[in-house]
């Protein structure tokens, strides 16, 4: 037999098989390829590239876009104690206008790669896959869009870019898709989206327009429907129609699906009821959220705390206080107790209960987790309180801790808080001068005997305060050397022996008698039993002396000689002796109380403490040239006090000064050209509205002189009051603002003095 060739069984079907294989894999790279192409309009090339769009690019894209939006929420602080914005996003002050995507040549392509996926946010990335999902599988042939999903692609650009806050290429992507796609299945959402845009860029009524045009629709999906009358809600809102804000929203809520979504609304109902006054509709908003339970706890909680701010005088204080006592407890809201306990805080000043209201306050700041701005309004809310009760060392304070939490916070609040603690502080000033003042013209005012016997027992005073200075720093120095001794560890032995004897006096026990015996020794030596026996410092007491001759005779110096503070002769010699000194001060005083009375009367409203301080001025000063405004400012708050001493005031002004420009504003004559011939009032009425100024009431200061430029028109005050004006308008509006006021000056009052100062900050501002 001869040998044969053993082939293996199925050995030829394998080859076969692999044959196969190869053909069908090179027949499907063909197909593929030939596929690839965006220029045939071939049912395969279209089904490749709406495959490749939809499956790969958008897919990609759209989960990068998903992740952005999620980063958004979570990011986002929601201020409570405002209207929330319908849409929760932050804009800032900058839009980034450039684009995101740029051409990187071969040869950096790789080395830049890490860097810029390191700076690229999610909604870039969304962008950059939208663009290249139009760059790569668009099939515009005879000026017809093949792929149906180039117009997601173009969607998702324009939100992309909303969300990164570049608005005119958002805008830009959405009118694309309009224009070009008008029977595209998104057609509608688009529309919404690109109306969103035209609000966020203030063309509202375009925004409007566009939104009033889809809800005309008959056929229109539940969740366009709803993000149109979201969108027209954001619409009205800016544009502060509240009614019809209300309206949308109640529309969005019935329409929503999305939890989120109508939590929010029906949160920003409550708020928008409360603000047109409505209280009931207002809680029956909040109180549909708490019963929403698919609505975030947040929200739920919210709508609580916001109820409690509906509370109203009258209203059943001991349920609410029950309920919020309750939240408290519930350990789930830890993260609210700020707002919690602010709010109960709230509820105990408008029933009265000062301790309870400070005490929350409190709580509010230092609670775990407090958030700045809460810890800012409950800093502010004693603020405030301590402000009403006139103690504005403490009310400053708590100013100042507000604006430090704040930070760089710049809104009208703080803005105004920050004028209110200026004012604060130029009260304190002024009070402080004026407390000096006072008791030093009731000194000069003195005769010789009595500022002799006011001295002697000030430096009796002075020297009694020395001793006892002196006598507590000899102890702590003495307790200092005890305790590093090291005795303090035989001491605490001790003292665990007595605690066995708790219950029977000292005296009556010879152990602890003997060790108290002991550290008396240690601690002060051997003592005679007499008086001032603690001023031995084992040295020689000098009996028969008081601890003021003591603290005198250590203070007198090697010759003998008594220093200057123990001298009466050394203050007497201090006061203001020339009548130029004496008249000076007076001014001051004068000049120091009218310029409080304005700041209580126009930046604190506190009008009785203003009349007070005004009328001391009169009883004080009755022949100063301050009378006259002084009288007018009195009649003002009396007048809106609707007090009786109105008249008075009224008839002092028109009797005593009938041709002064205050009587003629009483009188409301109008008679510019009269007051044009008083030497006097132009003058005087500076004076005001420079008191004004220096109280801080800027604002005050320009409607003042906006008044007094066509009263006065021609005098020779106006440029004066121009750079006064400028000075006021810089702390207004701003520097710009300023340089615009001096310009001004410049060239319409350039020989004067006011235009030659104007001229020179116009320089240094450059």
């Amino acid at each position: 037999m001869g040998h044969r060739k053993i082939i293996p069984i199925g050995g030829i079907k394998l080859r076969e098989l692999k044959k196969k294989h190869f053909y069908t894999i090179a027949f499907t790279a063909l197909v593929l390829i030939a596929s690839c192409s965006t220029h045939k309009n071939r049912f395969i090339n279209r089904e490749y590239h709406v495959m490749t769009t939809k499956f790969n690019v958008l897919y990609n894209g759209g989960l990068a876009f998903d992740q952005g939006l999620v980063e958004i929420n979570e990011k986002y602080v929601d201020n409570y104690w405002e209207v929330l914005p319908i849409e929760p996003l932050e804009i800032k002050e900058e839009f980034l206008e450039g684009p995101v995507l740029r051409k990187i040549g071969n040869n950096e392509k790789k080395s830049n790669k890490n860097a810029a996926n390191a700076n690229q946010s999610p909604f870039d990335l969304a962008e950059e896959k939208a663009v290249k999902a139009v760059q790569k599988h668009s099939m515009r042939i005879g000026d017809v869009e093949r792929n149906r999903k180039i117009d997601d692609a173009y969607l998702l650009l324009g939100k992309a870019r909303y969300y990164s806050q570049r608005f005119v290429p958002a805008l830009e992507a959405f009118t694309y898709v309009i224009k070009n796609y008008p029977e595209a299945d998104l057609i509608n959402e688009t529309i919404v989206w690109r109306a969103k845009t035209n609000i966020r860029l203030l063309n509202e009524d375009v925004a409007i327009s566009a939104l009033q045009g889809v809800l005309s629709k008959s056929e229109l999906a539940d969740e366009i429907r709803e993000d149109a009358h979201t969108t027209l809600a954001m619409a009205y809102l800016q544009l502060e129609d509240i009614s019809l804000t209300i309206s949308h929203l109640v529309k969005a809520v019935a329409f929503s699906k999305d939890a989120q979504k109508k939590a929010r609304h029906l949160l920003i109902l409550g708020q928008l009821y409360r603000k047109e006054k409505n209280i009931e509709l207002s809680q029956q908003a909040f109180q549909k959220l708490i019963k929403f339970r698919k609505a975030p706890y947040k929200y739920r909680l919210h709508a609580e705390i916001e109820k409690a701010k509906n509370f109203q005088v009258g209203d059943n204080a001991i349920v609410l206080r029950e309920k919020l006592e309750k939240l408290i407890k519930n350990r789930d809201n830890r993260p609210y107790l700020d707002a919690l306990y602010y709010q109960l805080a709230i509820l105990e000043g408008k029933e009265g209960n000062r301790e309870d209201e400070i005490e929350n306050y409190r709580k509010s700041i230092h609670v775990k987790n407090a958030k700045d701005f809460q810890k800012g309004l409950a800093y502010e809310g004693l603020g405030n309180l301590f402000f009403e009760e006139a103690d504005y060392f403490n009310a400053g304070a708590h100013f100042d801790s507000v604006l430090q939490v704040s930070g760089e916070l710049n809104t009208k609040r703080i803005r105004r808080l920050k004028r209110k603690r200026e004012g604060l502080e130029t009260v304190l000033v002024l009070e402080a001068v004026l407390k000096r003042n006072d008791s030093l013209w009731n000194i000069i005012v003195m005769d010789k005997a009595d500022k002799q016997f006011y001295f002697e027992s000030y430096i009796n005073s002075l020297k009694e305060k020395e001793a006892v200075a002196l006598e507590e720093a000899k102890f702590q120095e003495k307790l200092k050397k005890y305790q590093n001794s090291g005795m303090a560890s035989a001491s605490a032995s001790q003292n665990n022996n007595l605690n066995k004897d708790k219950g029977k006096w000292y005296f009556y026990n010879t152990q602890t008698l003997g060790f108290g015996g002991q550290e008396f020794t240690k601690v002060w030596g051997t003592r005679k039993l007499e008086d001032n026996w603690r001023w031995s410092d084992k040295e020689t007491i000098q009996i028969g002396k008081t601890d003021k001759e003591i603290v005198v005779e250590k203070e007198v110096k090697p010759d003998g000689v008594i220093p200057e503070k123990y001298k009466v002769a050394y203050y007497l010699k201090q006061l203001p002796s020339t009548q130029k000194e004496i008249d000076s001060i007076a001014v001051l005083r004068s000049t120091t109380y009218y310029q409080l009375g304005l700041i209580y009367k126009e930046q604190f409203k506190k009008l009785q403490l203003a009349a007070e301080k005004l009328e001391r001025l009169l009883v004080l000063f009755p022949e100063n040239k301050l009378v006259l405004a002084t009288s007018y400012h009195l009649y003002k708050i009396y007048k809106e006090l609707k007090d009786p001493k109105a008249a008075h005031y009224k008839s002092v002004i028109l009797d005593t000064y009938p041709e002064s420009v205050f009587a003629q504003m009483i009188l409301n004559t109008g008679d510019r050209e009269a007051t044009n011939n008083i030497g006097f009032s132009s003058e005087q009425k500076y004076k005001e509205i420079y008191f004004l100024y220096k109280a801080g009431v800027y604002e005050q200061v320009l409607s003042e002189i906006s008044e007094a430029l066509r009263t006065f028109e021609g005098a020779a005050i106006i440029p004066k009051m121009e750079l006064l004006k400028a000075y006021a308008m810089a702390k207004t509006e701003g520097k710009e603002a300023f340089k615009k006021a001096l310009d001004y000056i410049v060239l319409n009052y350039a020989n004067t003095v006011e235009g030659k100062k104007a001229k020179e900050l116009v320089t240094n501002l450059k």
